[in-house]
């Protein structure tokens, strides 16, 4: 019997109480794992869905704790789903269990989709920036800092050739804004603060980018991907420090159409460059100051271990069930 193991632990985003009424049956399985019907995360819930549509093609799909990985239980797999990914270790044990982390999934036996290798491309998010800008997709002025090497010289150098009084610090490994820092007026003094505060949180590398004033006017447009094929599409904004998430019914068409067209082509050259995904969210992001609508987009984020919900706005979890069974397709079932 083939074994799939699903990586998960992330604890972010419970089921709603809706989805849990229509779907007991197979959400009764995670209560071997203490999980309950008051707090079901996101992660565990598509395990279930997972393990109920392969129990039906006869395949033993096991829960792999992200915290707790060990080599062995990886290898007792033909195939593992990340969900759990390696931005989870980092924030929940530093950089050692990060590594820890990394080395297994890049050691074990089984099939590991997405691969660690890829997996390592989108976490160091200059080398995924680095491969859009070189295949021409419209990104933002952005600096790479490698807080071993790069000089406050040097980024204070970009910060007057871009002409920039607001910049944003996006570190890698940074999750749900962690590490993101706005600096008002940058100076030297204000820039080596901030970058001795990440160093001393054990980040390696930042991304340094304009801070955009229009950005959340016009809001994020975050759109979801199986397997190449869009499922759906949502817009988030924030508002007194929470999102606020629209259905695509709200996004204007010409311009959803635009990011579907630009996600479908980075896809494209993904598969071929890098390899096939089972699941993707790029999110896109408007930057020209116009009262309508954006004239110009850039795409702000790749994700390829993102978190769903069960929202009206993400296909009230129907996503999950669609990943499901395009997991159990990965695994050559």
């Amino acid at each position: 019997m083939k074994t799939i193991g699903v990586i998960i632990g992330t604890e972010d985003e419970a089921v709603s109480k809706k989805y849990y009424n229509s779907n007991k049956s197979s959400l009764k399985v995670l209560e071997d794992y203490d999980i309950y019907s008051d707090y079901i995360p996101y992660d565990f819930a598509i395990f279930a869905e997972i393990k109920k549509q392969g129990e039906k093609k006869g395949v033993n799909v096991v829960p792999l704790f992200g915290n707790e990985l060990t080599l062995k239980d990886c290898n007792k797999c033909d195939c593992i789903f990340s969900i759990f990914e390696g931005v989870y270790s980092f924030m929940n044990g530093g950089m050692d269990q990060y590594k820890k982390y990394m080395n297994i999934l890049r050691k074990t036996n089984a099939k590991v989709f997405p691969s660690q290798k890829m997996q390592q491309f989108i976490i160091d998010k200059h080398k995924y920036m680095k491969y859009l800008g070189d295949k021409k997709y419209n990104i933002p002025p952005t600096k790479f800092i490698d807080l071993s090497r790069t000089t406050t010289k040097s980024i204070l150098q970009f910060i007057t050739k871009n002409k920039l009084n607001e910049i944003i610090i996006k570190p890698e490994l940074g999750a749900f804004k962690s590490g993101f820092k706005i600096i008002k007026n940058p100076t030297e003094k204000k820039i080596d603060a901030q970058l001795e505060r990440l160093r001393k949180q054990e980040y390696k590398r930042l991304l340094l980018q304009p801070f955009i004033p229009e950005f959340n006017k016009f809001g994020e447009i975050k759109t979801y991907w199986i397997n190449g094929k869009n499922i759906y599409s949502y817009k988030q904004q924030w508002k007194d420090g929470e999102g606020v998430f629209k259905h695509q019914d709200k996004i204007d068409p010409d311009l959803l159409k635009e990011c579907l067209v630009t996600g479908k082509k980075l896809l494209d050259d993904l598969f071929k460059d890098q390899e096939p995904l089972v699941q993707c969210r790029i999110d896109f992001a408007c930057c020209m100051d116009n009262d309508k609508r954006c004239r110009e987009f850039f795409i702000n984020e790749i994700e390829i271990c993102p978190t769903l919900g069960d929202h009206k706005y993400e296909a009230n979890g129907d996503g999950w069930k669609i990943l499901a069974k395009e997991v159990l397709n990965f695994c050559g079932v």
